[in-house]
Parts: structure tokens; sequence; C-alpha cells
């Protein structure tokens, strides 16, 4: 509701997130790592979320923050 969406504002704001547009370079990219990655090819079994955030992490040159082992398995450059 309106609650929850102010609250998401709010939150974004104060941890000056900034949304990216997902362009035709990242899905490309996204597609090169669901090959490589991706459930099924790699014990990294990455997602199309995954690898959406992968893909953006490598276009951007920054590093993830992740939990669990997937990205680990990758050569994603981890924030911690």
């Amino acid at each position: 509701g309106e609650a929850a969406t102010r609250e998401l504002d709010l939150l974004l704001h104060t941890a000056g997130i900034t949304i990216v547009a997902f362009d035709a370079d990242q899905a490309a990219l996204a597609r090169s790592a669901y090959e490589r990655w991706g459930k099924g090819r790699h014990p990294a079994a990455l997602n199309l979320g995954d690898c959406c955030s992968y893909a953006l992490t490598q276009i951007a040159g920054e590093p993830l923050l992740f939990k669990g082992n997937d990205f680990s398995r990758t050569d994603v450059v981890s924030v911690v």
C-alpha cells in the first residue's frame, strides 16, 4: 500500500540507492552469465535475477553485496 511505498522511497533516499535501468548491454551480459554460471551448467547455479545482478556489477565495475555461496563460485568481486 501507500505506507510501504513511502517506506521504500525513504529507504532508497536514506541509503543513497540509485535505480539503474536494465539495458541491452546488461541483457547480453546476463545471458552470457547464465550460459556460463547458470543452474544446471555450473556449481554457482545462478538464476535469471542473479545473472542480472552479475551483469550490472560487471558493467559498472562495482563489487556485489550477496549472501550464500553462489556468487563466490563466480568471478564476481564481493563487497565484504
